[in-house]
């Protein structure tokens, strides 16, 4: 039986092999059976029709249906009038029991772990996500989805799809669609002052992959990067699978230590940081720092990777002047993300990149994974260009603001146990213990177990003491006082 090459069944049935005089529908009806068993045909799914299977397996349909009719008999199809044929919602009864484990002879060595890279085993200590993240009080950096203007964008999205042409169907550029590019060239001007052309900006999916991309295109493997300490965890990972070294650089109020740098690695070739709103303390690096880092990159011939993750959200005094509009020399990679501003799921970011490097950018983004969703790029280039981006933040950033001062009142009540740090930009604010030896990694699950998601600092690198990272925007007063009284009990649970 020549199974047809535009066969629509999963399930292959040539490979049985004949016992003697065994026709063909026994053969199709043992393979069938043996795949509903197996669980490779799922409960309830519904199997093409007895014309369809006789084309795709070459037999006459007299031999489908006599296959189909067996398998009613024994209980695992069923068939519906006008419907069609399913498989059963349960098994036979032999086939429900669970199987004895196949025995491993006592010739065959037991499988060892299998062994993994040096780069697996790295990233073991930041794994992968097997259920979606789903944003609760105090989730930091998760935007409230019910925020986002939704049938503006499903308007949007049906738009552009129905639009003639090839655009978004066949393979796309690299960089990013032009519509795109030149709208966040805009955007970024408009919002951070940044000096670029639409040729400069490169899409990609997350701030991960631009920090990624730029490990790859700036630097050789065993190269060094400076990160901030405490400081952004998935980013260092992200430097070490592209081979890099990290070396831990200090924050105080004034940003990353760029002496402190200077010392532990002079010749470091990369320098990631978070100078408008430090993650995770909040501050913002001092115009000293940031002349001194820029001065560092241009005599090191190093390069700054700027991460201006949450600079659409500035609530008191006026927003610093980027890396990246102070930079005359080409040292800077201007970083910023759509995921935290409109949703996470939307996965589109951006990098900034000075001109002598497009070339190199466009190639690492070329062999990471060819270019991001095209569809997903045009609707938000229509979602930016018509204006509907702007309103979205005047909205949030609105909400957001009354949400912090909100919760910024409520957490005067915890003044007797926690340091409460800067909270003028962003969507989380992080707080410190005034126990120095409270653990803050157990007062965390002590709120998980209770509803409440705070992240320990202890998560984003070495601290004198421990303190807690609460996200602020996804909160009501009424959940950010319920909030906050979870984490005194579960502060007074751990100390007690």
């Amino acid at each position: 039986m020549a199974k047809h090459a535009g066969s629509v069944f999963s399930v292959d049935v040539t490979g049985l092999d004949a016992g003697p005089g065994q026709p063909a529908y026994a053969r199709i009806c043992e393979r069938i059976r043996t795949a509903i068993a197996s669980g490779a045909l799922a409960l309830n799914a519904r199997l093409p029709s007895s014309r369809t299977l006789a084309k795709d397996l070459g037999v006459a349909r007299n031999t489908v249906d006599w296959a189909l009719g067996q398998l009613v008999a024994d209980g695992y199809i069923i068939r519906r009038r006008g419907a069609g044929s399913f498989v059963a919602p349960r098994l036979p009864e032999r086939d429900a029991l669970p199987r004895a484990p196949k025995r491993i002879a006592a010739t065959q060595p037991i499988e060892a772990e299998r062994r993994l890279s040096q780069r697996a085993k790295a990233l073991q200590s930041y794994p992968g996500h097997y259920q979606p993240a789903t944003a609760i009080p105090f989730t930091p950096s998760l935007p409230p989805i019910d925020l986002f203007p939704r049938d503006v964008w499903n308007r949007l999205l049906m738009r552009e799809a129905s639009r003639s042409g090839n655009d978004y169907w066949a393979y796309g550029a690299s960089n990013g669609l032009p519509a795109l590019r030149e709208a966040i060239a805009a955007h970024a001007s408009a919002m951070r002052a940044t000096c670029c052309s639409p040729e400069q900006v490169i899409v990609v999916t997350s701030t991960q992959q631009a920090v990624e991309l730029a490990g790859k295109a700036l630097a050789d493997p065993g190269d060094r990067a400076w990160v901030e300490t405490p400081g952004y965890q998935p980013v260092q990972h992200c430097l070490r699978a592209a081979g890099l070294q990290v070396v831990h650089v200090p924050v105080d109020k004034h940003g990353l230590d760029v002496n402190a740098g200077r010392q532990r690695e002079p010749h470091a070739r990369l320098a990631y940081v978070t100078p408008a709103h430090q993650y995770p303390m909040g501050y913002e690096m001092s115009l000293a720092r940031r002349r001194a880092l820029l001065d560092w990159a241009q005599q090191e011939d190093s390069y700054i990777i700027e991460d201006d993750y949450d600079g659409d959200y500035r609530y008191e005094g006026r927003p610093i002047a980027s890396l990246q509009a102070m930079d005359g020399s080409g040292r800077v990679i201007y970083i910023g993300s759509f995921n935290k501003i409109l949703f996470p799921g939307l996965r589109i970011a951006y990098a900034i990149v000075p001109e002598p490097l497009i070339q190199a950018f466009v190639d690492a983004k070329h062999i990471a994974d060819g270019h991001t969703a095209l569809l997903t790029q045009g609707v938000l280039a229509a979602f930016i260009n018509e204006g509907h981006l702007a309103n979205h933040l005047r909205k949030t950033r609105a909400i957001y603001d009354e949400r912090r001062r909100a919760f910024l009142e409520e957490a005067k009540a915890l003044a007797e146990v926690l340091d409460f740090g800067p909270a003028t930009a962003g969507m989380h604010v992080t707080a410190l213990f005034k126990n120095g030896c409270t653990d803050d990694r157990a007062v965390a699950a002590e709120c998980a177990r209770a509803g409440v998601d705070v992240h320990p600092l202890s998560k984003y690198g070495a601290m004198e003491r421990g303190g807690l990272v609460l996200g602020f925007a996804g909160a009501t007063r009424h959940a950010a006082r319920s909030g906050l009284e979870i984490v005194r009990r579960a502060m007074v649970s751990v100390s007690g």
